[in-house]
């Protein structure tokens, strides 16, 4: 069945809150005691890339940290696991960190800027130019609280598209985008990477833009921490997010590049082909009229969080009734 943002609220809601004299109260568990074993959730995607490195790396371990990385499909499953405390600290996709919920939030650490794109099915090359021949189709997105669903959203209707009654957005998991374009069950995505750079090596899609044509260095995923496990914790949540500055920074590197590539690669991370990866790191992509592109700014990982950024997010969320 496919999960629209109502039915997922609502789950989350059943999830996360009990009634109590008509007041809402979390039923999150109480905090870990310090020294055990930290979870951190986190969706396969080239986003979520210092996660791994700093595990890889050992910059967690170098930090005292004993940190295990537990992989979700998709964001459902990770935010619900992460509303029910099953999760302290976990990637997200940074609108998910500032969408109110019964679980106090914060957003720790910025993991990416830029670094998705809208990609079309190829045989679409000549019916559409713009956003404005979206009207009638049906595109993936990965979330309804992403940087994806609002971007798309605010470019759609600066279009003139309406979003919602002229076209469908179809929530689908990252690692389904491709497959169903293959298959016709959807004419396009906005996504993350390596999904893009998959479909325009099998000739399947062609980009139509990338995003950070709508804005430059916006940001994407996050880290972010539960309220009560960072009061509980302010010196592993720092040990976190020092670990993460390093792995970024060593990402941000040319010579890193093809290292990067394959220790991703592995089927404990992002269980990608390396070659798959390594044009995402390198910015090397085709445009919609076929240009070889080489931008270095295609992905960029540890840019500081912008106040102003959080605030947009909020500002769309509103302005698209999703919250």
């Amino acid at each position: 069945m496919a999960l629209t943002r109502r039915t997922f609220l609502g789950a989350a809601a059943l999830g996360t809150l009990g009634l109590l004299g008509g007041r809402a109260v979390s039923a999150v568990p109480s905090p870990a005691p310090a020294g055990d074993v930290l979870t951190i959730g986190y969706v396969p995607i080239a986003c979520s890339a210092p996660l791994a490195v700093a595990d890889a790396l050992g910059a967690f371990r170098r930090r005292g940290l004993t940190v295990s990385l537990r992989r979700f499909a998709g964001w459902a499953d990770l935010w619900s696991a992460y509303l029910t405390g099953q999760l302290h600290v976990t990637h997200m996709l940074s609108p998910m960190a500032v969408t109110p919920t019964a679980r106090p939030t914060t957003l720790a650490y910025t993991l990416n800027t830029n670094g998705q794109a809208i990609t079309l099915a190829s045989d679409l090359h000549g019916t559409v130019s713009g956003l404005a021949d979206l009207r009638g189709r049906v595109i993936g997105i990965p979330f309804e609280y992403s940087i994806h669903s609002l971007l798309l959203r605010s470019a759609l209707a600066d279009a003139g598209v309406d979003p919602t009654a002229d076209l469908e957005l179809r929530l689908l998991r990252p690692a389904d985008m491709v497959a169903q374009l293959e298959v016709g069950g959807i004419d396009g995505f906005i996504g993350p990477e390596p999904f893009n750079q998959r479909a325009l090596t099998t000739g399947t899609g062609r980009v139509l833009h990338m995003t950070k044509e709508f804005w430059d260095r916006h940001p994407c995923c996050a880290v972010a921490m539960g309220d009560d496990w960072l009061a509980a914790h302010p010196e592993q949540a720092r040990a976190v997010t020092e670990a993460l500055a390093e792995a970024s920074a060593w990402l941000n590197s040319p010579g890193h590049h093809a290292e990067a590539s394959q220790l991703l690669s592995h089927e404990k991370y992002l269980n990608q082909p390396a070659p798959l990866l390594e044009p995402v790191f390198e910015g090397r992509y085709l445009t919609w009229d076929g240009e070889e592109v080489v931008d270095k700014e295609r992905l960029h990982f540890g840019d500081a969080t912008d106040p102003a950024a959080l605030e947009w997010m909020r500002t769309q969320l509103r302005r698209w009734e999703l919250v």
